[in-house]
């Protein structure tokens, strides 16, 4: 997934949002506490005047608070198992003994006590970064050089090839002005640097003791003090930007590197789905690095009554953690097995939060959707954060196929992201949408959730919208057990609260407004007291037929 966003633009939202459905820098616990309510995802608009998905009204108000276990699966980055607020939530396979190197449960992984890490090999080596799908395409078609340069083509015809000639341009024109950028207000700090050294000595600056500065007296100042007001306004310090200088360098080095080798440590065929003997135990990762899986599943399943932290979306819920997702484009391979595997292994919900404009290998993926969607497993997917609409812009995966509008599967839904402010800034500003394509929306801009070691972050993106409705889903899975899962996707899309109003279409000109409920098949926000209530009434009906 391609999102082509400048630096430049970043501080009108103050969210930035990269390829993987996950935030370039996400903003550590308190920083927005003074702009924005903690966990509004939880809200109920009649209630707090907010558009959350009322799951707080839920708990409260529903008589049925307690039910089944249920089994989510988590296909994203590592998770921090061992998180004060994850680690009593983290899925046990009771039938593997742990460390003895033994397949215990002969399911063909070995060890595999809380999932399986899809991205290393079996002596425990780990890949964390991967090449863009476009990349892969044209490298794999011989038009990059050996020293990674593209070749000069002419009389191209393959629509793939040039689509992804088109992608590889786009995101080497957006790197180079992204670096442009990140220099040129390095260079605007190192002014500040010296120009408020008196003022600000250890480079601590905060906007209170800016606005005692006396830029009349001191006419030298003025640009500085205007310069700093506009960065501490948007939070766009020195280490922003010298987070986003290393993303950036991540992105030339990895993502846009034809000569990085990202299948080196696991050497399989990605192309053969039997080949299976690749991977580890390992689900945690390199915290440092996979951070974006541990923020996904605080949203589904926090502990609610540790009194720590945040609280997930459902209770009764066991997180089976399945890393096959990089920083990069993930495989379709990699992706398929996870399915496969989420699918054995008993998970009734598989949250799917990642996403791509091309697919290598599609079919891989869609028959282990079909294969989930026969097991009677809900798959919930990020819709992307590209501000497209993915009806006519392909995003991977998806639940049709390319040669028709027909969906596959019913067990399949795909989720853009909401805003708290209920205005035409409502649909998140990145978030893409579709009236065929994208099933709802759920809340998915500045959520306050689990990060690594024990700590708590706020993030945006439809990857943060997608584990909100699993939440919910697993909600209903875990209390009415005897409804399918498309009878649940069914309930989350037709219970989903309405919001008749003229938002800005994602993408477009501010002045561009379009009904809020034409941007998704369903129209609506999902919302977890009206979907319970719908459950109970479906369930009941299931039992006296």
């Amino acid at each position: 997934m391609l999102l082509f966003v400048t630096l430049s633009c970043v501080a009108q939202d103050n969210v930035p949002v990269y390829s993987n459905n996950v935030l370039v820098v996400g903003y550590r616990e308190k920083t927005l506490q003074d702009t924005i309510m903690q966990e509004w995802q939880h809200k109920d608009i009649l209630v707090d005047t907010v558009p959350g998905v009322s799951s707080e009204k839920a708990y409260k108000n529903l008589e049925s608070t307690s039910g089944n276990t249920v089994i989510v699966a988590v296909i994203d980055t590592g998770i921090d198992i061992d998180h004060e607020d994850l680690k009593d939530q983290i899925w046990i396979n009771t039938d593997e003994i742990p460390n003895n190197n033994k397949d215990d449960d002969n399911n063909g992984y070995i060890d595999d006590i809380h999932g399986w890490n899809f991205l290393g090999n079996p002596k425990g080596e780990n890949t964390h970064y991967a090449r863009k799908e476009f990349v892969k395409i044209l490298k794999d078609k011989g038009f990059f050089n050996k020293k990674g340069e593209l070749k000069i083509i002419d009389n191209e015809t393959d629509s793939i090839i040039l689509k992804a000639l088109g992608y590889y341009k786009r995101e080497k024109t957006v790197l180079q002005e992204d670096n442009a950028y990140v220099l040129e207000q390095k260079k605007e700090y190192e002014n500040i640097n010296n120009k408020l050294k008196n003022y600000f000595p250890n480079q601590n600056y905060n906007l209170d003791k800016l606005k005692t500065i006396d830029t009349l007296a001191n006419p030298d100042l003025k640009a500085s003090v205007k310069k700093l007001h506009e960065f501490l306004k948007y939070e766009l310090t020195q280490e922003w930007l010298k987070d986003f200088e290393e993303y950036n360098d991540m992105v030339v080095n990895y993502k846009l590197n034809p000569n990085y080798d990202d299948q080196k440590v696991s050497g399989d065929d990605k192309s053969d789905l039997k080949d299976k003997d690749y991977g580890n135990n390992n689900v945690i990762g390199d915290k440092s690095i996979d951070t974006h899986g541990t923020s996904v599943a605080g949203l589904i399943g926090a502990s609610r009554d540790n009194e720590k932290g945040i609280k997930g979306i459902a209770n009764n819920v066991k997180l089976m953690v399945l890393r096959a997702v990089p920083q990069g484009d993930e495989y379709d391979k990699d992706i398929a097995l996870a399915i496969r595997y989420a699918v054995d292994n008993g998970a009734k919900v598989i949250n799917m939060s990642f996403g791509k404009s091309f697919s290598m290998h599609e079919k891989l993926v869609s028959d282990a959707m079909a294969y989930a969607t026969k097991n009677d497993v809900l798959m919930v997917h990020g819709a992307g954060n590209d501000s497209n609409n993915i009806d006519d812009i392909n995003f991977y995966p998806k639940d049709y196929y390319d040669n028709g509008d027909e969906e596959f599967t019913q067990n399949f839904i795909n989720v853009g992201a909401i805003h708290y402010k209920l205005n035409r800034k409502f649909p998140a500003y990145f978030s893409n949408y579709g009236k065929k394509n994208v099933d709802i929306f759920a809340p998915g801009y500045n959520l306050r959730t689990t990060a690594p070691n024990n700590s708590y972050i706020y993030e945006s993106g439809t990857s943060l919208a997608a584990p909100i409705v699993s939440g919910v889903a697993a909600l209903i899975r875990s209390r009415f057990p005897n409804l399918k899962a498309s009878q649940v996707k069914h309930i989350l899309m037709n219970s989903g609260y309405s919001y008749d109003i003229q938002v800005t279409i994602p993408g477009k000109n501010k002045n561009e407004k379009t009904p809020f409920a034409s941007l998704s098949k369903s129209g609506k926000v999902v919302n977890a007291y009206k979907a319970l209530l719908m459950a109970a009434q479906m369930s009941s009906l299931e039992k006296t037929n």
